[in-house]
């Protein structure tokens, strides 16, 4: 297997970073009535779309790329709302999507 350039991983965390940003203002934008929050949460979503783009387009496949999001942005979003928000997380909530996350993570590599 071919190994990532610093620029890709970097690209990658960016993407997954913009994601989180993107998740953590949405309970802000009041079901996007609230401008300020509303144009972050698009704009954040955007970057990282752009940037899986470019990522795809650097020849990273999607097959990896996807999964790999679908695994650690749901996790990153729960610490956020658990921290940000103070929402709860029971114990088996938390395993059981990490669990399906390593799943997916199983499944992408196959």
């Amino acid at each position: 297997m071919r190994g990532f350039s610093l620029s890709t991983v970097g690209l990658f965390a960016a993407a997954v970073i913009a994601q989180i940003v993107s998740v953590a203002v949405l309970p802000r934008t009041l079901g996007f009535n609230n401008l300020p929050y509303t144009l972050a949460c698009l704009v954040a979503f955007d970057l990282s779309l752009w940037l899986c783009a470019r990522l795809s387009q650097n020849g990273v496949n999607l097959g990896l790329l996807i999964p790999a999001m679908s695994a650690l942005v749901p996790l990153a979003s729960i610490a956020v709302g658990m921290v940000i928000y103070h929402e709860p997380a029971s114990v088996s909530r938390l395993a059981l999507l990490t669990v399906a996350c390593g799943l997916i993570g199983i499944a992408s590599a196959l």
